[in-house]
């Protein structure tokens, strides 16, 4: 008896706490119209004709573009041994452009968000630097770096280091240094932004402990860092294997990457309905990676906690 009538009293108080604390008032939920609209046109219908071309039947010479449909054009994509060696050269591209960002980006966005200041806004340019050019102007500058006669040849044979120039243009060597180049910033801001979240007391309480510098690093710095990795890979990944002009002008026509055989598919020889299954099959692939690294990660962080 006395507990049903204190539980009725507790119901009540509570009703009454309820009517008496103020509502939060509703979430401007149709400011993100005019943004679901512009995504709704400009990207899930540009998906939905690129899907619909990438059925149809090509007549080189004749038609063109038909009105038939057929899963041909995939079937030519995935059965081709040489698009399947141009996808995996893509895929290791994309993923070496992740390792070296990752190595250069971690050290770099340590010391950026330990600093503060005008060193800070210093740092914060020189990683930004990069961006503010143009990817053709910054790539056709590795060019004159990187070629036989170039910046970096000729100072080590005038140092006497070599003696036949180091071949990097025209090779994939030449392409993941130049394409890590210009996707740093982007690892370094993401890990910037995480290393930023990381209260400073835990290093405070590891030293405490007596943890020296590489135990913190590895049991405190790493894994608290982990979504910053994490959104810089999938970032970096994400743009490396879709690039067109720096794999092209450094790589050259002898080491095609994926973006660059949609690209002659669909401009050189028009044939809009195989570059846009690569373009389909690309995306299925950046998608499926992602999703495995995600689960990767997320199983490692698991383990670590």
């Amino acid at each position: 008896m006395h507990s049903s009538i204190h539980q009725t009293q507790l119901a009540e108080g509570a009703t009454a706490r309820d009517r008496a604390a103020p509502k939060a008032p509703p979430g401007p939920i149709w400011f993100t119209v005019p943004n679901l609209v512009f995504m709704g046109l400009f990207l899930l219908g540009a998906m939905l004709v690129l899907i619909d071309v990438s059925l149809r039947v090509y007549e080189a010479g004749g038609a063109g573009v038909t009105d038939q449909r057929t899963l041909q054009n995939y079937a030519d994509f995935l059965l081709d041994p040489y698009f399947l060696q141009i996808v995996w050269r893509s895929v290791v591209m994309a993923v070496t452009v992740v390792l070296a960002t990752l190595v250069l980006g971690l050290p770099l966005a340590i010391g950026l968000s330990r600093t503060t200041g005008i060193w800070r806004a210093l740092l914060y340019f020189a990683v930004l630097a990069p961006l503010l050019t143009s990817v053709v102007v910054r790539t056709f500058g590795w060019m004159m770096l990187l070629s036989n006669n170039g910046v970096i040849n000729s100072t080590l044979r005038e140092l006497e280091i070599i003696r036949l120039p180091i071949r990097m243009m025209y090779q994939m060597t030449g392409v993941d240094i130049v394409m890590t180049h210009v996707h740093l910033p982007f690892m370094v801001l993401a890990l910037d932004a995480a290393l930023l979240n990381i209260n400073p007391q835990v290093y405070e309480a590891a030293r405490n402990l007596g943890a020296g510098a590489t135990r913190i690093f590895f049991r405190i710095t790493l894994p608290l860092c982990m979504p910053g990795i994490v959104a810089g890979s999938i970032l970096v990944f994400a743009l490396a294997i879709s690039s067109f002009v720096t794999p092209a002008l450094i790589g050259g026509p002898r080491n095609p990457v994926i973006a660059m055989v949609i690209y002659q598919q669909g401009v050189s020889l028009l044939n809009w309905p195989f570059g846009a299954a690569m373009s389909i099959g690309l995306m299925v692939l950046l998608v499926a990676i992602m999703m495995l690294f995600l689960k990767l990660t997320s199983r490692a962080a698991q383990r670590a906690s």
